[in-house]
């Protein structure tokens, strides 16, 4: 009798296991913020990489083509007839993904879509990694807009487009982006790429679309450089333009952004590209007139507030 009592007594007992159950979920509770914060942190640098992976290709871009960034839409002017530039198809070779530039592009004054119109072919279903966010709480969906693929980022109208050219979405290529020329407030003040979330409220960032439907296209900033007045036209689209005042940033927790709007899926930072081919994080909250509206402008003689 004895010995099956010291046999009872050495087992747990119902209010025991309890309370070890409950100190698990408390150390949990405390382990899975300080884990979520790593995951975060580690897909922020995947984020900024990709960035800096854009802008390294836009340089050999530059070097290939005497000192030209390609432009944003270079059609001629007639958005059914095949393009000669979109901006991040030009950077494929230049980013390692060669077989995907050639599912796209053919030779010829018409490269692309096998010199059928811009939204022909197949290579728009392509999902290169370097233009996707992890963070993005779309990423990986892969199909955004039925078979065309989404993307994380966008590029700055003020730079890779014409904002001389007035609204007006054929002259888009008119500008002629030059790392050499076009930068007088200087490279390393100047945005040439940004996040922008893959979701807006009815369409999708699509990063192999061009200027014939804005609505779809990765670009942010389409407006006059002098920032007053905001672009709207497109062939089938509706509005894309937010340029001066009306250019902000959209973070956590809004889970989308309008058309032509800058928008990440961090909390309080956002990452852009700049022209001199760094990386920088910007505190969301910063000045829109004293520090964002001037970044964007290449040549404005607006130097932005410290930042």
């Amino acid at each position: 009798m004895t010995g099956l009592q010291k046999r009872r007594n050495a087992g747990f007992t119902l209010i025991e296991l309890l309370v070890v159950i409950a100190i698990i979920a408390i150390l949990i509770g405390l382990l899975l913020p300080a884990v979520q914060k790593v995951r975060e942190a580690a897909a922020r640098m995947t984020c900024t990489n990709n960035l800096k992976q854009i802008g390294v290709a836009l340089h050999n871009y530059a070097s290939a083509n005497g000192d030209a960034f390609p432009s944003f839409y270079d059609s001629t002017g007639d958005y059914t007839v095949p393009a000669r530039s979109m901006c991040l198809i030009d950077l494929l070779p230049y980013l390692e993904q060669q077989a995907l530039y050639t599912s796209i592009c053919t030779t010829g004054p018409f490269p692309y879509a096998g010199g059928a119109a811009p939204a022909a072919g197949t290579g728009r279903r392509g999902l290169p990694k370097v233009y996707m966010c992890p963070s993005d709480p779309t990423y990986g969906n892969g199909m955004g807009q039925t078979d065309w693929a989404s993307g994380c980022y966008g590029i700055n109208f003020q730079v890779f487009g014409y904002p001389a050219g007035g609204n007006d979405w054929t002259k888009n290529s008119a500008g002629k982006p030059n790392l050499k020329n076009s930068f007088g407030d200087g490279t390393s003040n100047t945005i040439v790429t940004a996040e922008m979330m893959t979701k807006r409220p009815s369409t999708w960032n699509l990063w192999a679309h061009g200027g014939w439907n804005n609505d779809y296209s990765p670009l942010f900033a389409y407006g006059s450089a002098d920032g007053l007045t905001n672009y709207t036209s497109a062939s089938g689209g509706s509005t894309t333009g937010f340029v001066g005042a009306t250019c902000v940033i959209y973070s956590q927790p809004k889970p989308t952004a309008p058309v032509g709007q800058v928008s990440t899926p961090h909390t309080g930072t956002i990452n852009v590209g700049m022209a001199d081919g760094s990386v920088r994080g910007m505190n969301t909250s910063v000045s829109i007139g004293s520090v964002w509206w001037p970044l964007l402008t290449p040549a404005g003689n607006d130097i932005p507030a410290s930042f």
